[in-house]
């Protein structure tokens, strides 16, 4: 009976069981050329953990979406741009808690405007009553 009872005995178990994978938070989005047009597809959207650096990428899907699980805390989201494109409209920093879901965000992008200086216009004589541009 004794070796019964000693072959029973429960031991602990060699993992800790009370230690728990970080918090993780899903950022949802979606990219739209304009605000009148559609959404954009395969453009690679970064989101950038602002206390440590580190960066993810995903694509967006044929609606212009993404979604990407990230650990709980601060996020910027930035999105790749093509030649002659800006952000007209862009989200603040994330602060993703825990096991949360964030709102979509989104990321409006248009044609860059090439903006000319205006100031007065010098129109030189040259003597013969033609000005020279």
């Amino acid at each position: 009976m004794l070796l019964f009872g000693v072959g029973c005995r429960r031991v602990p178990p060699a993992v800790d069981l009370s230690a728990r994978p970080a918090p993780s938070a899903t950022v949802t989005g979606v990219v739209r050329v304009t605000v009148a047009s559609g959404p954009v597809s395969g453009r690679t959207v970064e989101i950038v953990n602002t206390s440590t650096g580190e960066r993810r990428s995903v694509q967006t899907t044929d609606n212009g979406g993404f979604a990407l699980a990230v650990p709980a805390g601060r996020y910027r989201v930035d999105v790749t741009l093509k030649d002659g494109e800006t952000i007209v409209k862009r989200p603040g920093i994330l602060d993703m808690q825990g096991g949360a879901v964030g709102s979509p965000i989104e990321f409006v992008v248009g044609p860059s405007r090439v903006v000319h200086p205006r100031g007065p216009a010098y129109r030189v004589d040259n003597g013969l009553g033609s000005p020279i541009a």
